[in-house]
């Protein structure tokens, strides 16, 4: 037996948060040792890297279609026919982008023949990933209305307006990766450490790593309403 159908169509998925594929800038490089006959300046670490950004948002999923309207009236019907104006499901949203990388550290300044060169900068620490967007709202349930004399076949027709369901919260994007550290200056030729420059500076770090984001999704979407169904025997 034919099937009656005027479904909601289901919402669009959204679209994904921006991605950060580039890393957050490099630090500053140290400056050089100040090599004079008055004083010997000692060099600088390099400056720290640059923290990643969060990765974008992803978009709200679209709302699912509202069920139709299917109205019937008819000398006879089977119920073993099947009438169908569901709402359409909501859309799921869309994934968040991936975290921006941290920036490495500026290089060490060169000890120009007279002091240590030093060691370079920090590590930049990265971004969360994005947040996933949310869900689209589920579709309502149309209205199915039968009339019909004569009901063949016994039993109850089979009307379905049901809700339709909220589309799911997108997921989290990547998070981004740590800064590396940055690179030591040069020592070079002959040198003599002075007090004030004994070695070449404290080590630098790798920065820290991104994360997820805290709430990591915009939400699942609501379900719609259910419809209206009557099927009724007339004279």
């Amino acid at each position: 037996m034919p099937n009656i159908i005027s479904d909601g169509a289901a919402g669009g998925g959204g679209s994904p948060g921006f991605d950060f594929n580039s890393p957050a800038g490099q630090g500053n490089r140290g400056n050089d040792a100040n090599c004079n006959w008055i004083d010997d300046d000692c060099a600088q670490t390099g400056g720290p890297g640059g923290p990643g950004v969060q990765g974008g948002q992803g978009g709200p999923g679209g709302p699912g279609a509202h069920g139709g309207t299917i109205d019937l009236e008819v000398n006879s019907f089977s119920t073993l026919i099947r009438l169908s104006a569901r709402g359409g499901k909501g859309g799921d949203g869309g994934r968040g982008g991936k975290g921006q990388d941290g920036g490495k550290g500026g290089r060490g300044g060169d000890g120009e023949d007279c002091e240590w060169g030093r060691h370079g900068g920090n590590g930049g620490p990265a971004g969360n990933g994005g947040v996933g967007g949310s869900g689209g709202r589920g579709g309502n349930g149309g209205t199915i209305v039968v009339r019909t004399k004569n009901i063949a076949d016994g039993g109850m027709a089979t009307l379905d307006v049901s809700a339709g369901g909220g589309g799911r919260g997108g997921d989290p994007g990547t998070p981004g990766q740590p800064g590396a550290p940055g690179d030591d200056g040069s020592t070079t030729g002959v040198f003599s450490a002075s007090s004030e420059c004994p070695n070449m500076g404290p080590n630098p770090n790798w920065g820290a790593p991104g994360g997820t984001p805290n709430p990591p999704t915009l939400g699942n979407g609501p379900n719609g309403n259910p419809g209206l169904a009557q099927f009724l025997q007339i004279q």
